[in-house]
């Protein structure tokens, strides 16, 4: 039968008593308090363990794959049983280690004193029974022999004869797989019915985190009441420089970056990551906040401007700016008082500082076009000049650390509760506003710019499907409708990094529309039909022909309209736009008032391209640039409007349907979706008379504010104005 039952956790002081009658006093096994400072790996963002991989780090049990980068887990890989003795070494404290445990091929092994700590315990007894002369470190753990560890670790011996999984009547290890789902610490390997095991399968370094988590009771959230506060934020907001681009200013961050309480000998402040330039000496500025304008080429000959580097201040703070060149001073410079003086790259440079309030400073250039001057550094303080403290880390876990992934517990903080009450994941920006660590994905335009801020709980809908729609794919669209009287706001699951997107038909759409006060006037969620895959590229568009879908991709094409469909780039060459269309209006989008709902979404740099057109597995492309944050909204190409009607929708006010909008649904529905349409609503954009369509674009990292222009035809934008790249900081690899 499957396991349908209440988790009982086995504390971590149980485990230490039960070691302690095997094999004496043992160290404490490490605190997550005092453990060694972790932080998110580039490698496991959308995985289903990872806050489980991520509570293992905080407790000092692992520390990556990749040492010394430790950047990787490989959550993917199998655990040997090597690494097994590592991992339940560093949990549970075990520092004995009797010279008489001698296994013959661990000699040379990188966890031969973890291997015979572990014998020493009393958990492992070898791998060649009944001799056990061998442990087989490099031999692949599988999930049986991983229940047999954790029984003999834990010392677990109730076992509930109502347990009883189907595959596991022949095993070994039956006994142990049993003892272990008693105590809650496994759920099967066939969710959600959970009825098999899988005793012969290989345990993965993520499945091995998620054991450990549940075995241990490791806390995966912070306590609720933990929060943090202005006052917790770094000093710097945003920043950019301005750049020219036929003749228009414009937003420009790249080769930027901002490190938060880092200056230090040995830093290396080029943002640009092919190239270094290393502090010798901080001098008196050890600890304070380091801001590089970019260091471009172009910016370091150009005449001059005062209003050329601009950054926000959230507080008020002390401003010094490092002058690395032997010319004259710029006259921006004028009125700043003398500092102390920096080494970089064997030379000495002098420092400017002033006072600044919170909100906006701008600097000048270089203020030279005749030949190349090397770029200045800006140094931050606290208005009294002494470095900003670290942010506070919630009881329990490793504190977060500036300009590196950030730990899964920092991405937990940004949620928020869904009309069924639960809470969700939602929008947070790409870099943390308090601890300046990178989340790797970024959610598009800033609810912000909506009086209010209203957040969007971004699973609410997929839950009552269910379907698994990872956080990190969910981009949302920000702009003012064609009269400006109105925030319109688009929220999408469109991740390109990963192979889901392939066959599902139906994504996640929040639509929903706001007074220029913040005032909900409109709000739907729903599945949104997204048709069939198609390749653009190598292959021309052609059908997908995937065989992990579960269906006929073909069969799909057939059946849905040809102006719904994905193009995804197919073929190593390929370098085309990403476009998500949903041209035709559904009975389902007509049942939530949308009687024109002509839209495109465009992806012009995404992060994966299929291999073929079979396109079973994605590849994924350098983040440096193929990041999908060049994204674009387009609206009524095949049509004269894009309308929203109050009277075309099945309710008034508040109402719910089902996830994909086909009728009405009792609001205590467990499967119930909330919708709402104002009484009366109506609104239309309306393309001009010569326009081919409406087009929306951002220009800004910070905000992703988009902006609509009428392109195409006599009197209007050929096309949209450029759109940057808006990887602040290098720090996207998983969008």
């Amino acid at each position: 039968m499957g396991l349908q039952r209440v988790r009982r956790p086995i504390r971590l002081l149980t485990a230490l008593a039960v070691l302690a009658a095997l094999a004496g006093p043992a160290t404490l096994l490490v605190s997550p308090q005092a453990a060694q400072a972790s932080q998110g790996f580039n490698d496991d963002n959308g995985s289903v363990h990872e806050q489980a991989i991520e509570a293992v780090a905080s407790a000092g049990i692992t520390s990556g794959c990749n040492p010394p980068l430790a950047t990787n887990f490989c959550p993917t890989r199998a655990v040997t049983r090597g690494e097994m003795a590592a991992f339940l070494v560093r949990a549970l404290g075990l520092s004995q280690q009797d010279p008489a445990y001698d296994f013959t091929d661990d000699n040379g092994s990188t966890f031969e004193a973890d291997i015979e700590k572990l014998a020493t315990a009393g958990i492992t007894r070898g791998c060649n029974p009944p001799a056990n002369t061998r442990f087989c470190p490099t031999q692949r753990v599988t999930r049986g022999q991983m229940a047999a560890f954790l029984v003999r670790a834990l010392g677990l011996t109730a076992s509930d004869p109502g347990i009883d999984f189907a595959d596991d009547d022949a095993s070994t290890f039956e006994a142990d797989i049993e003892k272990l789902a008693t105590a809650g610490i496994t759920r099967g390997c066939n969710p959600p019915a959970n009825t098999k095991f899988c005793p012969e399968n290989s345990v993965t370094r993520a499945q091995m985190a998620s054991f450990l988590v549940r075995a241990l009771d490791l806390p995966l959230s912070p306590e609720p009441g933990f929060a943090v506060d202005d006052n917790d934020k770094a000093l710097v907001a945003r920043y950019h420089v301005i750049r020219k681009d036929d003749g228009v200013d414009v937003i420009y961050t790249n080769n930027m970056r901002y490190w938060p309480r880092s200056m230090a000998k040995g830093l290396d402040i080029e943002p640009d990551p092919d190239y270094a330039d290393k502090v010798d000496s901080p001098g008196r500025y050890t600890g304070w906040d380091v801001l590089s304008p970019s260091t471009r080429w172009e910016f370091k000959n150009i005449g001059p401007r005062n209003d050329w580097m601009n950054f926000t201040l959230n507080r008020p703070a002390r401003v010094a700016v490092v002058w690395r060149d032997d010319f004259p001073l710029p006259g921006w410079l004028s009125g700043w008082d003398e500092g102390g003086s920096v080494a970089i790259d064997g030379d000495l440079h002098p420092v400017y500082e002033k006072d600044y309030p919170a909100g906006p400073v701008k600097l000048g250039t270089v203020e030279y076009s005749s030949e190349w001057r090397e770029m200045y550094l800006i140094l931050l303080a606290e208005a009294d000049g002494r470095p900003t403290p670290a942010p506070p880390a919630p009881a329990g876990f490793s504190p977060a650390k500036p300009n590196v992934p950030c730990p899964a517990w920092v991405h937990g903080l940004h949620t928020t509760t869904g009309p069924d009450g639960a809470r969700y994941e939602t929008w947070h920006p790409q870099i943390d506003p308090v601890y300046w660590c990178y989340f790797g994905h970024e959610h598009g335009s800033n609810p912000a710019l909506i009086p209010g801020s209203p957040m969007i709980p971004y699973q609410y809908v997929a839950s009552n499907v269910p379907q698994d729609e990872p956080n990190m794919g969910f981009k949302e669209f920000i702009f003012k409708d064609m009269s400006g009287n109105h925030w319109v706001r688009f929220v999408i699951h469109a991740g390109t990094a990963s192979d889901r997107r392939i066959c599902a038909q139906f994504h996640t759409l929040y639509v929903s529309i706001y007074d220029l006060a913040g005032n909900e006037k409109f709000a739907a969620g729903f599945k949104a039909d997204y048709g069939a895959a198609f390749s653009t590229g190598d292959t021309g568009n052609q059908v997908l022909l995937p065989t992990d879908c579960g269906y006929s991709m073909p069969g799909l094409a057939d059946q849905v309209d040809n102006q719904q469909r994905r193009r995804i780039n197919v073929g190593s060459g390929a370098n085309n736009y990403e476009t998500w269309d949903s041209r035709e209006e559904t009975s389902q989008v007509l049942n939530l008032g949308m009687v024109q709902f002509d839209h495109a979404f465009d992806i012009r740099n995404p992060m994966s391209h299929c291999v073929d057109r079979t396109c079973n597995s994605v590849v994924v492309r350098d983040p440096e640039r193929q990041n999908a944050t060049r994204r674009t909204i387009q609206m009524a190409s095949w049509r004269a409007d894009f309308e929203f009607d109050a009277d075309h929708a099945l309710g008034s006010g508040e109402y719910y349907t089902d996830a994909y909008a086909n009728g009405l649904l009792d609001p205590g529905n467990s499967l119930a979706t909330r919708q709402f349409v104002e009484p009366g609503f109506h609104l239309e954009f309306k393309k001009n008379a010569t326009a081919d369509r409406i087009d929306c674009s951002a220009q800004d990292p910070w905000l992703f504010a988009y902006t609509c222009y009428q392109i195409g035809g006599a009197g209007n934008r050929e096309h949209l104005p450029h759109i940057p790249d808006m990887n602040l900081e290098y720090s996207l690899w998983r969008n």
